[in-house]
């Protein structure tokens, strides 16, 4: 195999792992949207606005833990 082809190789690794770690950040926050849609729907509008900020920062929280 020549070195081009093995830096196409390494190029086209490269760009999948990329999408593979987009889908990884993805499918986290969906995990949690999806767990957490049962209590959402258990709750006013105003009590969702309430707890919007603490759920949007446990998310931000987990995907730094996990990607950083």
């Amino acid at each position: 195999m020549s070195t081009q082809n093995k830096t196409s190789i390494e190029i086209e690794l490269k760009k999948l792992n990329s999408n593979f770690n987009t889908l990884n950040k993805i499918m986290s926050n969906f995990l949690i949207i999806a767990t957490t849609e049962s209590t959402f729907k258990k709750l006013t509008n105003n009590e969702i606005k309430k707890i919007v900020p603490t759920v949007s920062e446990t998310i931000k929280s987990i995907n730094e833990s996990i990607y950083s």
